[in-house]
């Protein structure tokens, strides 16, 4: 079984004023909001468990979708007082998650065409711990890159730079083998 972590909880203080008073996963993309697009794509996958990860105006999700039955999905929150960071919001939100094997990790201002399934899929095939979507793109300059080696692994994260090393970057899409599972021996 597979649940997720959606995080969103940053101040998308690029979009500014539009953040003022929405969070940015909030904001409208095709008539709804673009977290509207990660359920979806979450719900095609198999998953119905999503805990948000929120900090920066938390009730404003609450409002729009309670425990997640208007989605159908099943939604739990976590709030950060102070930003934790990517490390430290999915690190509080793994409470909030049942006992799964795979836990799926989005971004929550991102939108993708890839496959979470698929992406499930190939975690599971490899026996890997972490899997990471990742893309190709012209200019990676605004972006940290991740190396990878002829077999798909990763081999280091580069800080955003004037000169990166590879044009690949994380795309916002992870699936990490539950330790919890792990330490049950499954």
């Amino acid at each position: 079984m597979t649940s997720a972590i959606i995080l969103v909880g940053g101040q998308g203080t690029r979009l500014r004023p539009l953040t003022d008073t929405t969070p940015k996963p909030l904001l409208q993309l095709g008539g709804v909001p673009v977290v509207s697009h990660q359920f979806a794509r979450l719900a095609a996958a198999g998953i119905r468990d999503v805990v948000l990860a929120t900090c920066y105006l938390p009730e404003k999700f609450h409002s729009a979708f309670g425990n997640g039955a208007g989605v159908g999905l099943a939604i739990a929150y976590t709030h950060e007082r102070e930003p934790l960071g990517t490390g430290g919001a999915i690190r509080n939100a793994v409470s909030g998650l049942p006992d799964d094997e795979n836990v799926v990790i989005l971004n929550g201002d991102i939108l993708s065409r890839s496959s979470i399934a698929a992406q499930i899929a190939r975690h599971r095939e490899a026996k890997a711990r972490a899997t990471l979507h990742i893309v190709t793109v012209d200019d990676p300059r605004p972006y940290g890159t991740v190396e990878v080696d002829a077999n798909g692994l990763v081999t280091a994260f580069v800080e955003k730079s004037e000169q990166p090393p590879a044009r690949t970057i994380n795309a916002g899409c992870y699936v990490f083998t539950s330790c919890r599972s792990q330490r049950a021996g499954r």
